[in-house]
């Protein structure tokens, strides 16, 4: 397909052609008039000849100027249309996503740089819409967190100044728990922003992914041990060492290891598996239990997103944690994925090999 700088040029050429060869078609065949006229009928003077000689040329002066005129209109009618109209479509839009409109779209024309402007317009304003949602969401999600525990600790405090209960060991423990589930809020949404900031700039060294991962196994072994969860662990014989942040690799592999105890069902299983794909090294962690609905799969990466809003917190965590997992992950270099179906969940991400 030819570019619209390259039509509209071929548009003008023709155009300008177009015109010339009226103009030298009328002066070849007034010319050839006149001069015939001329031979076969005379003039009576000079003065006469000339002035007939001009009226001539006068008509294909007007000749030309009426078909650059009328073609020229056809060629900037032309040129409106293709090019102006979705200009001032866009412009509206951009105008509509300006006061707040994020939904606000064009269409795309056929011409290749005007489809090329409206998409990358459409994809900023899709972009725009997402953040918007996501910033909605995220200011939601952090009200719900500090709701909760809020309202617990009021109804403690104030039943305590008006003298309703008295203090006790237990009405104390349910009051540090309430603190200690505010204070891991507080700590997870402050180290998923020095991630943002810091991910690309810690010290990186030599690590075995496969040694993180047996550790982090071996922390959560009672819990899944009181729990009958069975763990499967499939690793390669040898596996080339990646260059990494060996905290930020040990909190990736640590999260993994403990969503998964979180979220499979008592007397499951939980598979882990460790395979080198040639320059990549993938680690997979999957558990049995309840599917994850395939519209809120991509979803399980934003921050505070749960698939189960209702949920306990002290078991269904603040949803941070695979927002921090992902931001470690492509600060290295490396991706993440989820897939869920049939009563299992995966969850994997894989990491450049060598250095």
């Amino acid at each position: 397909m030819s570019t619209l700088r390259a039509r509209l040029v071929l548009a003008m050429l023709v155009t300008s052609l177009i015109v010339a060869a009226v103009i030298v078609a009328s002066v070849r065949w007034f010319s050839a008039e006149q001069i015939t006229h001329l031979l076969m009928e005379g003039v009576g003077s000079e003065a006469e000849a000339r002035a007939m000689t001009d009226e001539y040329v006068w008509r294909v002066v007007i000749i030309g100027a009426l078909a650059g005129l009328i073609l020229g209109g056809i060629t900037a009618w032309w040129l409106a249309r293709r090019v102006l109209r979705p200009l001032a479509k866009l412009t509206d839009a951009s105008r509509l996503v300006a006061g707040g409109d994020l939904a606000a779209r064009v269409p795309e024309p056929s011409d290749r740089e005007l489809r090329e402007l409206a998409h990358a317009f459409n994809q900023m304003a899709a972009t725009l819409e997402r953040i918007e949602e996501l910033r909605t969401a995220l200011v939601e999600d952090v009200a719900h967190e500090l709701r909760t525990p809020l309202t617990s600790l009021r109804g403690y405090t104030e039943a305590l100044a008006d003298g309703v209960i008295e203090p006790s060991a237990d009405m104390l423990r349910t009051v540090h728990e309430e603190i200690e589930r505010l204070t891991r809020l507080v700590e997870e949404l402050d180290l998923l922003a020095r991630n943002e900031a810091q991910a690309r700039d810690r010290a990186r060294a030599e690590v075995d992914l496969g040694e993180h991962v047996r550790r982090a196994l071996a922390l959560v072994a009672p819990e899944l041990a009181a729990r009958s969860i069975v763990v499967r662990f499939h690793g390669a014989d040898s596996l080339p060492p990646i260059t990494a942040d060996p905290d930020g690799i040990g909190q990736v592999v640590g999260n993994f290891v403990q969503n998964a105890a979180r979220y499979t069902t008592d007397g499951g299983v939980i598979g882990v598996r460790l395979e080198d794909e040639g320059g990549t090294i993938r680690c997979a962690i999957a558990n049995s239990g309840p599917d994850i609905p395939s519209d809120e799969l991509p979803l399980i990466w934003e921050r505070l997103h749960r698939v189960d809003r209702s949920r306990a917190r002290a078991t269904g965590g603040a949803g941070i944690g695979l927002a921090i997992v992902r931001q470690i992950v492509e600060a290295h270099g490396g991706d993440v994925g989820a897939r869920s179906a049939g009563g299992r969940t995966e969850i994997w991400f894989r990491l450049p090999a060598g250095t």
